[in-house]
């Protein structure tokens, strides 16, 4: 009986089982670089290229299964197999840089600045992005830890120098179309069905996620963006089709985030009017509603007879481990059990305490289902404090640069702060390498620069009269 042969086991018996056909893809390579890299040296045709890859970077972010796109993901680095495909990554990254190297020169002369700026405006975020790799030290797998500390930094240095580079205005483009790209995708390549909707992502939760932002940013575009009649019917047009897509994902959470997404929206404008302390406030507490009422309707989807939810996994078998989960941090609070180290019950059985954490039902949880007791299992408590702190900071930053800035700029930051504390709280997503990291990382990274640079614009707007002395003879 024949086995079924897998896209990837075709595509690599392709590739390399024809010497002549390797021969000519090389050349091929060779020619599209040197023709891409003597193009990008002008500024025009270079700036439309690094914004190609943006797109392409955030359209990938999810860590998707769909070929190629799964084999350019930066988490291939922490493959072990010794797979061509898997090892995509070690060529394709240092090929962009080398395309966009007169962008990536002129980074250069200005990282110094950028860095300074994060570091001044926001170290807790600093700190907290060293401790994937330094957690190699005391994890409990440091060669599975020290790839996942590889594939962790090399994702976030991406994030920073497209955050560094670009504006709230472009940066807002990219993820709208970056994310309305990979939703028209998964509708085409793989459309939803009597099941779940996941689409070219790994799980509903991620898809979710991934729309319940698009839907809230062509909301807030149609109404505080666009320019033209055009550009609003459009606008529309991708807001309900985005839409339509959560409601075919099925996820209760993602459309009960979608529904607390365009509230925060909408409330922009009277948030704007406030002072700083009475906006930050309003903002804090939205956020304390919005935690109360996600807890409360995904713990109950199964009792509310509200057929547009549908069914999703309650919060039931997750307070059965998290407090297992959180007394196993607590026997190593200091240091946690390094990235990725934990939940290695399949490699070291009884080694590591997630081999004895069951439920009353048998089922033993692979992730923590939470952002913050994934933070504390990895990191211990110090790399939770600089995760929170960090996280108060972009509230504050954020709700700063609404009094600073346009709506549509402003509310970016708003949106995706409000989504990853949402989706946090049942899924451990600011943990993982996707898109939910790289959007602190962007949002975190373009805060501090503004925030910074409208400081020292302040200053030096309003510089100190110099005293007056009397001289006495």
């Amino acid at each position: 009986m024949n086995q079924p042969v897998s896209k990837a086991a075709m595509l690599k018996e392709l590739i390399l089982g024809n010497s002549l056909f390797i021969w000519m893809l090389i050349a091929i390579i060779a020619i599209a670089t040197l023709l891409l890299f003597q193009l990008s040296s002008s500024k025009k045709i270079g700036l439309a290229l690094e914004k190609t890859f943006a797109y392409f970077y955030i359209f990938i972010s999810p860590s998707l299964t769909q070929p190629p796109f799964n084999y350019l993901h930066l988490t291939n680095l922490q493959d072990t197999s010794g797979s061509i495909l898997s090892m995509l990554p070690y060529f394709f990254y240092p090929w962009i840089v080398l395309i966009l190297f007169s962008r990536v020169k002129a980074f250069g002369s200005k990282f110094i600045d950028f860095f300074a700026k994060v570091l001044i405006v926001n170290p807790f975020f600093l700190l907290y992005i060293l401790l994937p790799s330094l957690s190699t030290l005391w994890s409990l797998v440091p060669d599975v830890t020290l790839r996942a500390g590889l594939a962790f930094s090399a994702f976030t240095a991406f994030g920073f120098y497209l955050a560094a580079q670009y504006k709230w205005h472009d940066l807002s483009r990219f993820w709208r179309w970056g994310y309305t790209a990979l939703g028209l995708a998964s509708f085409i390549m793989k459309p939803p069905g009597a099941g779940d909707f996941v689409g070219l992502t790994q799980a509903k939760n991620s898809l979710g996620g991934v729309l319940a932002l698009c839907t809230a940013f062509w909301y807030l575009h149609y109404f505080q963006g666009a320019k033209t009649q055009k550009e609003r019917w459009i606008s529309l047009g991708m807001m309900f089709f985005s839409f339509y897509l959560v409601r075919a994902n099925k996820s209760g959470a993602a459309l009960v985030i979608t529904i607390i997404l365009i509230i925060a929206v909408s409330s922009l404008n009277f948030i704007k009017k406030l002072t700083f302390q009475w906006a930050f406030t309003a903002i804090i507490c939205f956020l304390v509603v919005s935690i109360i009422m996600t807890v409360f309707v995904v713990d109950n989807l199964e009792d509310i007879v509200v057929g547009g939810l549908g069914k999703d996994l309650t919060l039931t078998g997750r307070t059965e481990f998290w407090p297992q989960l959180i007394a196993a941090a607590n026997q190593r609070p200091w240091f946690g059990y390094g990235y990725e180290g934990f939940f290695q019950q399949d490699k070291l059985g009884p080694a590591t305490p997630a081999y004895f954490i069951y439920t009353s039902n048998g089922f033993q949880p692979k992730n923590p289902h939470n952002g913050a007791i994934g933070i504390l299992l990895a990191f211990g408590w110090p790399g939770l404090i600089l995760m929170m702190i960090s996280l108060l900071l972009n509230l504050a930053y954020a709700v700063r640069y609404l009094s600073r800035s346009n709506l549509e700029d402003a509310g970016m930051p708003i949106c995706f702060l409000v989504s990853i504390i949402m989706s946090n709280i049942t899924e451990a997503q600011i943990v993982g390498i996707a898109n939910a990291w790289l959007s602190y990382v962007m949002l975190t990274v373009r805060l501090a620069i503004d925030n910074a640079s409208n400081t020292s614009n302040t200053s030096s707007s309003n510089p100190q009269r110099p005293s007056v002395a009397r001289t006495v003879d």
